[in-house]
């Protein structure tokens, strides 16, 4: 749902058991006892798969970063699909993160729930009747509640009124972080990917967390929606050259970086918002921000028998830039361009 402005949308809560340090200051018996007593708690659901961090390989560590599921300092997972895990002994002892694709505030949030509730079955967590829910961060008190959306919003950056929006959303208690930033001196279209969240779970109540970032999302959507139709029928020649600069590079570059193809996928994006093409979906350009990084390309290399040219087949990086141009030439080979300049 709306995918074209809202990339995805995450509902985590953050909980600690009670009798237990913050995991940082943890035994090592207490953060094995901290695991079981989770990994026993979550019987409840029988698509939970328990994965010991320290048991991976470099592959699926790498793998499981880009796919955010995994952090620097958390120890043990629960999985359940790319969408739905848990995180154990991180900063806190348990932290529940539901994702979806799209514009699914209420949905992330209403599955964490369902899931907290059944750890509330078998788990006493930390929580004051002042306080609410403790937890190692200041910003994570209360509710525990986080709720945020990847936006997509190149035409609000592009037509200036970037400002005006990041006012709004702060003046609403939000935070605006920019997902990948660049030294780029041109328009570089990987710049205005951003993520909005609430900036503390302590001020009112989860319900009312949960509005607020519904309408920041709300508010961006249709801002974004209404500058993008105004910028691109007065300016089709500047939109349909960022299109053809870059739908031209996809198409024939032999070696791309990460930073590069964040770029072009972002500018189809953008030409697909604006009807400049067809051929391809948002939800197929979305999914190719984590099908062309470095870990899962490198799973897909160690997978299956590639042919590479001979002056890189001893490298690994040059391995992965070749096969990433090559992943997203296969994907745009069926965009076609809808518009020429008159």
């Amino acid at each position: 749902k709306d995918d074209d402005v809202i990339i995805s949308s995450r509902g985590r809560l953050t909980r600690n058991l009670a009798d237990f340090t913050f995991p940082s200051k943890l035994s090592q018996d207490d953060n094995q006892r901290v695991t079981s007593l989770i990994y026993d708690a979550s019987s409840f659901n029988q698509n939970y798969y328990y994965v010991d961090v320290n048991n991976l390989s470099k592959a699926n560590l790498r793998l499981l970063k880009d796919k955010a599921i995994l952090s620097e300092n958390c120890s043990a997972l629960l999985l359940s699909g790319e969408e739905s895990f848990c995180r154990i002994n991180e900063s806190d002892h348990l932290k529940i993160v539901e994702y979806s694709p799209g514009f699914d505030c209420k949905g992330v949030t209403e599955r964490c729930y369902e899931k907290d509730s059944h750890f509330q079955e078998k788990l006493q967590f930390a929580a004051s009747f002042e306080l609410g829910y403790l937890t190692s961060r200041l910003r994570d008190l209360g509710s525990g509640l986080s709720v945020s959306i990847r936006i997509f919003i190149p035409s609000i950056v592009l037509s200036g009124h970037f400002k005006e929006v990041s006012d709004f959303l702060t003046q609403k208690n939000c935070v605006l972080n920019q997902v990948y930033p660049s030294n780029s001196k041109h328009a570089d279209f990987s710049e205005f990917i951003f993520d909005i969240s609430s900036s503390n779970s302590f001020s009112g109540a989860e319900l009312d967390q949960l509005a607020q970032i519904e309408a920041a999302g709300m508010y961006v959507l249709k801002t974004e929606r209404k500058i993008l139709a105004e910028f691109a029928d007065n300016n089709p020649t500047v939109v349909l050259s960022f299109f053809r600069q870059s739908y031209a590079k996809a198409m024939n570059s032999l070696l791309l970086s990460y930073d590069e193809a964040v770029d072009l996928i972002s500018c189809m994006k953008w030409g697909l918002s604006a009807k400049l093409i067809k051929g391809i979906s948002h939800a197929q350009l979305n999914s190719m921000y984590f099908a062309t990084k470095d870990g899962f390309l490198d799973y897909t290399c160690n997978s299956y028998a590639f042919e590479f040219e001979e002056d890189i087949k001893s490298d690994v990086d040059l391995k992965l830039k070749r096969l990433r141009a090559a992943v997203i030439q296969q994907t745009f080979e069926e965009i076609k361009n809808e518009k020429s300049v008159s």
